[in-house]
């Protein structure tokens, strides 16, 4: 089972491996309370002292991946973007608070299954997917 952390704390990872930043050096980073430092690496404006708030599981997190606790829909189409550089408009369609016509791969999928929170559905629609509110 994986850890569930907030979107914020998403956020924060996925910068930071955006930017190229090891798994080993985020937890040292963190482990020695030196977050300060990715301010000169990332840029962007986020707080990263949230990841000392993640630190007794971040290492299972960078390994085994994470899922997000409640995933707005912006969130989850910045998700797709950071994690799989996947566009609106250029690799799916929105319609109605759904992703439509969004092409994965195996690995891909296996990825979004992991980060999306129990209020979102991931449908197969034979060659694509739709990610849908969860209704239940």
């Amino acid at each position: 089972m994986v850890t569930k952390i907030t979107l914020m704390e998403a956020y924060v990872l996925e910068a930071l491996k955006a930017a190229n930043i090891a798994d080993e050096v985020i937890l040292e980073k963190v482990e020695t309370k030196q977050v300060g430092d990715f301010k000169a690496l990332v840029e962007t404006a986020f707080d990263f002292d949230v990841l000392y708030g993640i630190e007794q599981h971040l290492a299972s997190i960078l390994q085994d991946g994470y899922e997000v606790k409640f995933l707005t829909f912006p969130g989850l189409k910045r998700l797709l973007s950071l994690k799989l550089q996947k566009e609106e408009e250029k690799d799916y369609v929105v319609q109605e608070f759904q992703i439509e016509q969004l092409h994965l791969t195996p690995e891909e999928k296996s990825i979004v299954e992991t980060f999306l929170s129990a209020n979102w559905l991931l449908e197969d629609d034979g060659q694509v997917y739709i990610i849908r509110p969860n209704q239940a």
